[in-house]
């Protein structure tokens, strides 16, 4: 659960405010990252980066992270989970890596594949701030299922994005009001869109969002949607017995937990007492046997 942080300057270069608003908002995110810390600007971006080491817990892999040419920054929270093979895919056509990390994989494939190529062949959980200084435009992505938060503001002069509120709430200008309709629908209809936040002028990066940022302004796309992969035959009129969906089932579990394994940091699941949590974290003991688990103690 890493923090990312950043802002965009629209027309003015980064100053002395915009630098100070990101110390604020790495401090508002502390909670998020208590191993590394670190930042980047250019004339038109700063980003700033809390981690928490699941991965290559070198200082080789710590962010904001730019390629070797210097023209690709990247500020990522989260993992993606196939990144072994999508780096074999990436040395096969020559690129070479300087940590085993994850996030120089995502990097090096944003940079040599293209974002739109290569967003859609993470299989994990993230958000991420890439910045390609070929072409000047500033990408935000978000997972398929917006496991990984992202908050957006626009202030005008300035875009403001970070892993949580409180890290936009913490930059010098913007004022904190509360949305009421907002809270009304969350109140009286127990309505939750993800795409708002209850302080006013915070959006949210939609489930699947891939947003690009240039002079042009903000073009707001989405790279993939669960009606595009709904394979219906699986559910009408197949004729797999009860027995053969609880197998397949399983195996998609047993696929998924295996991936979410993967670390190079201790790892623990937090119990629920319900039978899904307690499902996953036995299926986690066959891949990491040192696997522990907790729960709340109720008293």
């Amino acid at each position: 659960m890493c923090g990312i942080a950043g802002v965009w300057r629209k027309r003015d270069p980064i100053g002395a405010g915009d630098l100070s608003d990101i110390a604020r908002m790495m401090q508002a995110l502390a909670h998020r990252g208590p191993d590394d810390h670190d930042s980047w600007n250019n004339v038109r971006l700063a980003l700033g980066h809390r981690r928490l080491t699941i991965i290559d817990p070198s200082p080789a892999a710590r962010e904001p992270m730019l390629t070797a040419s210097g023209d690709g920054a990247l500020c990522y929270n989260g993992e993606v989970y196939n990144y072994r093979s999508l780096r074999k895919s990436l040395e096969a056509e020559g690129l070479r890596f300087r940590t085993v990390s994850d996030t120089e994989v995502v990097l090096q494939a944003l940079h040599h594949w293209g974002v739109e190529k290569a967003v859609p062949l993470f299989d994990g959980m993230f958000a991420f701030a890439y910045f390609d200084q070929r072409d000047g435009a500033l990408w935000l992505a978000r997972d398929r299922l917006g496991i990984k938060p992202m908050s957006v503001a626009d202030t005008g002069d300035r875009l403001l994005f970070a892993s949580e509120d409180k890290a936009i709430l913490a930059c010098h200008d913007f004022a904190r009001r509360v949305d009421a309709r907002e809270i009304t629908l969350r109140l009286a209809w127990q309505s939750r869109d993800s795409s708002y936040s209850i302080f006013e002028g915070i959006e949210r990066l939609p489930p699947a969002g891939l947003w690009k940022i240039n002079d042009g302004g903000i073009e707001k796309r989405r790279f993939w949607h669960v009606l595009d992969v709904l394979e219906t035959s699986r559910i009408v009129g197949d004729r797999v017995s009860d027995a053969g969906h609880m197998a397949s089932l399983e195996a998609l579990l047993e696929q998924s937990v295996e991936l979410h394994c993967i670390a190079d940091a201790s790892l623990a699941t937090a119990c629920s007492g319900g039978v899904d949590s307690g499902l996953i974290t036995a299926l986690a003991k066959r891949f990491r046997p040192e696997m522990h688990g907790y729960v709340v103690d109720p008293k």
